[in-house]
């Protein structure tokens, strides 16, 4: 449990880190940072089931990628739009 942890708020950063990115050099930062961040979130979504784990945990490992997904995506797309308009 500590490694999903550490995992998640790994990419959480780099999450942080291509917000800024795309808040610098972006005419329209939280959107193209949504159209970033979705297609990484389903790439994230491939290693649970191909690491050959059973279903229950295949499903856990999903449940929290998305769990993180559906608090930072929009929380940061939210703050580029706060600072944009």
């Amino acid at each position: 449990m500590p490694g999903i942890a550490v995992v998640t708020g790994f990419f959480s950063v780099v999450g942080i880190v291509i917000a800024v990115a795309l808040r610098r050099w972006s005419a329209r930062p939280a959107e193209r940072f949504v159209w970033t961040a979705v297609p990484l979130t389903a790439i994230s979504l491939v290693p649970p089931i191909l690491f050959g784990a059973d279903a229950a945990t295949v499903t856990a490992l999903i449940g929290l990628h998305l769990v993180a997904a559906a608090v930072m995506i929009p929380a940061l797309a939210r703050s580029l739009r706060a600072r944009t308009d």
